[in-house]
C-alpha cells in the first residue's frame, strides 16, 4: 500500500526529522510504502511582507542566543539578504534526510493537489509530531485532511499527532471544520494524554487511541546501526546537553549537574540558526555513549529513555508541557521532570539518582507492541 503521510516540513530539528524516518521505517517493515508529502509554508509574499518580518525575528533570536547567552555557534544572518529565506528548508543533515522518502516541496494547496493527484496514494496517515498545533501549522485544515473530498474512499489514519499544549491550539474560526474533517477519519490516535482529552470531549471522537512517538517503535539496536563508528565515543564520560530554549536557569542546572557527577559537559545545538550542527548519526551517539543527559527537548527524553541513560528534563512549557509529562508518567519517570532552578535544588539528589530500567522497558515493550497494532488495524 501507498502511504501518504503528513507531518512537519524537515527541517533542522533532530526529533522532527528522525520521528519521520522512524514512521517510514516501521510501515516500511509492514510491506507498505510510505512517502512523506512534503508539505512547506508559502513563500510567494513580498519580500518586505511576511518574509522580511520572518527574518528580522530569526536575526533578533541570533543576536539572544550569541550575545547574551554566548553560543559561538550561531551564526548571525542579514534579514535583507535576498538569498536567505527562513521559511526555506534548512536540514541538520542533509545526507540523513536522503532516507527519508518524500514527496517534491508542495508550496501552495494547488501543488498539494498537483502531488496527491500524481502520486496515487492508496491512504493517507497525519502525524506524528504537533501537527494538530496550528502555531505550528499555520493551515491547519490541511492536517485534517481537507483536500480530500468526501467521497474519497481512501484510508485516513492520524498516528501520534499531537496538539503540543491544551489550550489555544486551533483558532475557534477553525474549529467547527476541523471537527468535521476528523469525523471522515477512519483511525484516530494521539501521543499526549492531552490529546485524549481534546479529541473525546472537544472533537466528539471517543475512539481514540493513544500511541507512542513514532521514535519509540524502533530499538536501540535500530539507532545504533545509524551510528558511524567515527563517530562512537566509547570510553569518555560525560554529560549531555541538549537545551532546545537556554537560558540562564537551565545553564545552572548544567553547571551544577556537572559539578555534582564531576564529568565534563558536552553541549548539543538545538534546532536554532548554527553554523555547526552535528549529524544524525553524531546526535545519536551523543546520547547513546553519555553518562548523564540534561534536556528541555521531548525527544531528547526519548531518546535517553531508548539508550536507557538517567536523564533531567527541564519543563519546557512554550514548546508544550503535555509532552513531557504524558510520556515521563507514562514509564513512571514522572519524578525526572525539574520545572526550574528552585525545583531542582529542592529534589537534586531524586534528579540525579541512576534509573532502573528494567519496568521502564517492559512498559515500553507493551507500548510499541500495543502501537504496531494500531497502524496494523487502522491500514487494514
Amino acid at each position: 500500500m501507498k502511504i501518504g503521510i503528513l507531518t512537519q516540513p524537515l527541517q533542522r530539528n533532530y526529533g522532527g526529522i528522525i520521528q519521520n524516518w522512524a514512521l517510514q521505517e516501521t510501515l516500511r517493515r509492514m510491506g507498505h510504502e510510505p512517502e512523506m508529502i512534503f508539505r512547506q509554508a508559502d513563500t510567494s509574499r513580498s519580500r518586505f511582507g511576511g518574509i522580511t518580518i520572518l527574518c528580522c525575528c530569526s536575526l533578533v533570536k541570533c543576536i539572544i542566543y550569541k550575545i547574551l547567552l554566548g553560543r559561538r555557534d550561531v551564526v548571525l544572518r542579514n534579514p535583507f539578504d535576498r538569498t536567505y529565506n527562513p521559511r526555506q528548508p534548512r536540514y541538520a543533515d542533509g545526507k540523513f534526510i536522503k532516507r527519508i522518502q518524500r514527496s517534491r516541496i508542495c508550496h501552495s494547496d494547488r501543488e498539494l493537489r498537483e502531488v496527491i493527484t500524481k502520486n496515487h496514494y492508496d491512504a493517507f496517515i497525519v502525524g506524528s509530531d504537533q501537527v494538530w498545533r496550528q502555531e505550528y501549522s499555520p493551515r491547519i485544515e490541511t492536517y485534517f485532511l481537507d483536500f480530500l473530498s468526501d467521497s474519497d474512499h481512501r484510508k485516513k489514519v492520524a498516528y501520534a499527532a499531537s496538539f503540543g499544549v491544551e489550550a489555544d491550539y486551533i483558532n475557534a474560526d477553525k474549529m467547527q471544520q476541523c471537527k468535521t474533517l476528523l469525523s471522515r477519519f477512519d483511525a484516530v490516535s494521539v501521543r499526549e494524554d492531552g490529546g485524549l482529552r481534546i479529541v473525546r470531549e472537544d472533537f466528539g471522537r471517543h475512539d481514540v487511541e493513544k500511541v507512542l512517538d513514532p521514535t519509540l517503535l524502533l530499538s536501540d539496536s535500530d539507532y545504533r546501526c545509524l551510528i558511524k563508528a567515527s563517530d562512537r565515543l566509547t570510553g569518555e564520560k560525560y554529560i549531555t546537553s541538549y537545551i532546545l530554549d537556554g537560558n540562564f536557569e537551565k545553564q545552572r542546572i548544567i553547571q551544577d549537574v556537572s559539578s555534582r557527577l564531576s564529568l565534563p559537559v558536552r553541549s548539543l545545538s538545538g534546532d536554532s540558526d548554527n553554523a555547526n550542527m552535528a549529524t544524525v548519526s553524531q546526535w545519536l551517539a551523543s546520547f547513546a555513549e553519555t553518562s548523564f543527559v540534561v534536556t528541555d527537548s521531548f525527544h531528547g527524553c526519548v531518546f535517553s529513555i531508548i539508550f536507557n541513560r538517567p536523564f533531567i528534563a527541564i519543563g519546557n512549557a512554550r514548546r508544550g508541557l503535555d509532552r513531557f509529562t504524558s510520556l515521563l508518567e507514562m514509564f513512571g519517570l514522572g519524578k525526572r521532570l525539574a520545572g526550574g532552578v528552585e525545583d531542582y535544588c529542592n529534589r537534586m539528589d531524586n534528579l540525579t539518582s541512576a534509573i532502573d530500567y528494567t519496568c521502564v522497558n517492559k512498559e515500553l515493550d507493551r507500548m510499541r507492541q500495543s502501537s504496531i497494532n494500531f497502524l496494523k488495524n487502522a491500514l487494514a
